[in-house]
């Protein structure tokens, strides 16, 4: 006999690990974002648009590289 739920227990892992991914994921790319803001505040200097969209872009494509190992690191 086969135990209950045993043949869904890979698919609640790999659904919990690609949640835990992107939670992680968010929280580190505010906190990220909320550091570069406050060194530009004590540092008194105003932050342009580009240069934001810069920072915004470069944030989120680190975060998807560093995901994207995680992920591979896994299998």
């Amino acid at each position: 006999m086969k135990a209950e739920g045993g043949d869904h227990s890979l698919i609640n892992l790999s659904v919990q690990q690609v949640l835990s991914l992107w939670a992680h994921g968010t929280v580190l790319r505010n906190l990220t974002g909320a550091a570069v803001a406050g060194i530009y505040r004590v540092a008194g200097k105003n932050m342009a648009p580009l240069e934001a969209l810069v920072w915004g872009v470069g944030q989120t494509v680190l975060t998807l590289i560093i995901s994207f190992s995680r992920i591979l690191a896994t299998l």
